[in-house]
């Protein structure tokens, strides 16, 4: 589980969600937090009495969230002028020893416009916590989505990565895991819709749960709950994390940049677009 999270706070974020979320992941742990809370070079904010007066403000909230932490002298926070959060932010992550980074959600894409979450999940090899408005319950339940028909290392080393993950934060926080995996269906099938796809996830059930459960035995999980779905991974899997009433959903990321990420996107980012609840991106190694 991380060690150092660095937390970003937007000065229009709506109840310190990120804050909050920080602290329901760091308090049972004593990480090193680091909050920093942007402000744009073009906003009426930006001069040196503004500034100091959002820092103040930014450490009220943190002292009022983290109240009950043992560890208030492991947090530093800072304001930040610029008008590239995403830039500074991978800059400050490559000099600097993060775990995890935390942010709460935006959800504004359009295609001229990709938002500040996406870039950070497509540009970051520290995982990236996308934060919603949703409380954990006490034993909250995580769905964790991988790939076992992987066939380079990147990728299975990504598979280890996402079940890494949840390990630890179930031990951490009692979780219940779920995990899966959504059957690849021929493109030919797809395109001549003549393919049930609940038949289809049924007729390939035995064969998916098995080659789940070689990668749960791996990693220590064989206790974990395992779905087999087919269809478009944007669809299945946040279909199955409401009827899990997931927490949080863990998966990893291709990190599609340029031109053809603004046009075919992310199979993360699409997932995320129909998520309503907390998400765990994961980038691809040397991607």
């Amino acid at each position: 589980m991380a060690k150092s999270i660095l937390v970003l706070s937007d000065i229009n974020e709506s109840g310190n969600c990120a804050l909050n979320k920080a602290h329901e992941i760091a308090a049972p742990l004593g990480e090193q937090i680091e909050v920093v809370r942007f402000v744009k070079t073009g906003s009426n904010q930006n001069n040196p009495s503004d500034i100091a007066a959002t820092k103040d403000n930014l450490q009220a909230s943190i002292d009022r969230i983290f109240a009950d932490y043992p560890h208030k002298e492991n947090i530093i926070n800072q304001v930040v002028v610029t008008d590239d959060i995403v830039s500074w932010v991978n800059t400050h992550c490559e000099n600097n020893d993060f775990d995890l980074v935390v942010k709460a959600g935006h959800r504004s894409e359009t295609f001229f416009h990709t938002p500040c979450d996406w870039e950070l999940i497509r540009t970051l090899q520290v995982p990236v916590l996308i934060a919603s408005q949703q409380h954990w319950r006490n034993k909250h339940a995580i769905l964790s989505a991988i790939n076992p028909d992987a066939k380079d290392d990147a990728h299975k080393a990504l598979n280890d990565t996402i079940l890494q993950w949840s390990k630890k934060w179930a031990h951490t926080f009692g979780s219940t895991v779920n995990v899966v995996y959504s059957l690849p269906v021929p493109n030919i099938l797809k395109e001549l819709d003549i393919i049930d796809m609940e038949e289809y996830a049924n007729k390939h059930r035995v064969e998916g749960e098995q080659k789940v459960t070689a990668l749960l035995e791996k990693h220590g999980l064989a206790d974990a709950n395992i779905h087999i779905t087919a269809g478009a991974p944007d669809r299945t899997i946040p279909h199955c994390a409401n009827e899990l009433k997931a927490e949080l959903v863990i998966m990893g990321s291709t990190g599609k940049s340029g031109l053809k990420g603004l046009i075919f996107g992310n199979i993360t980012e699409k997932v995320m677009h129909n998520l309503r609840t907390d998400s765990l991106s994961i980038e691809l190694e040397n991607n």
